[in-house]
């Protein structure tokens, strides 16, 4: 009588741990989905981050002295006629990037980043005023705003301000 007893303790146990499992499987599910948008938010920061570095790198205005002399007037936002649109590499100012926009990333000197080209970086540059506040007319701030995209999560956005030395 104890063996059966014992035989049928053990079946529903087993019994039970299963359905526990079972009913589990949908958590596990959620923590790897998770994990996921996760690791893909970390990228993309990543590289909005190094993006932005890379704008920084760059002198504030195309009439910007080596020197980092106070320039009176800024020009106008947006690449220069001896810039190319489709090349980074020809920008000499923070303000030639805005508007930049890579479909995959690639690294500084143009070489796509394979583990990255479900990726898109975009910059945007615009004069602020003290407050912060997008300005028509040239003012002594730019804020570089870069932001990076993926499938299936919310961009991941960094911003700057740079000033006229």
């Amino acid at each position: 009588m104890s063996r059966g007893f014992v035989f049928v303790e053990v079946t529903i146990s087993y019994v039970l741990l299963a359905l526990a499992l079972v009913s589990l499987v949908p958590v596990f599910m959620i923590a790897i989905r998770a994990g996921m948008s996760t690791e893909q938010l970390q990228a993309s920061t990543y590289l909005s981050t190094e993006l932005l570095e890379e704008v920084r790198m760059r002198r504030w205005d195309e009439r910007t002295m080596n020197s980092g002399a106070h320039i009176a007037s800024p020009s106008v936002l947006g690449i220069d006629v001896s810039e190319s649109a489709s090349d980074k590499r020809t920008f000499d100012d923070v303000d030639d990037f805005n508007g930049w926009t890579e479909a995959g990333v690639v690294d500084p000197v143009m070489r796509p980043l394979p583990d990255f080209k479900s990726y898109t970086r975009t910059v945007a540059v615009a004069y602020v005023d003290a407050s912060l506040n997008v300005s028509v007319p040239t003012t002594d701030f730019k804020r570089i705003t870069v932001c990076t995209r993926t499938a299936k999560i919310s961009p991941a956005c960094l911003s700057t301000l740079v000033t006229n030395r």
